[in-house]
């Protein structure tokens, strides 16, 4: 069977076009599995998350410093998550919730410096 030479370049674009993007999804799950087992990754968020509701549903436990410091970790991790996980969204959206975390640092919830070191000794 024979192609002619601008169904072959379109094939060809399409097939190049569709490796680029294969590539590109595979760099985004790499950098998706770093992050989630980084430092515990998503099982330490978790941990964090029902110490922090331990803690604070018995009074007294721990001091509200380190339940501070248990939701800014889970805060960290995941909006390092964030720019992975939102590349599908509308850009209208996103910048939507980004105004709102914006409006509500970090530093202002938490009261931290915004560099914190990378490993926490939770």
């Amino acid at each position: 069977m024979f192609v002619n030479k601008k169904k072959y370049e379109l094939v060809l674009a399409r097939y190049e076009l569709a490796a680029s993007r294969a590539d590109q999804a595979e760099q985004v799950l790499a950098q998706l599995y770093g992050m989630a087992l980084k430092y515990g990754g998503l099982y330490k968020c978790i941990l964090e998350c029902r110490e922090a509701a331990m803690a604070v549903n018995q009074p007294g436990r721990e001091s509200t410093k380190l339940i501070t410091e248990r939701l800014a970790f889970i805060d960290r991790r995941l909006s390092d998550l964030l720019p992975f996980l939102t590349q599908q969204m509308q850009d209208g959206e996103r910048l939507m919730w980004n105004d709102m975390l914006e409006s509500r640092s970090a530093a202002m919830a938490y009261g931290l410096e915004l560099q914190q070191p990378e490993e926490e000794p939770l």
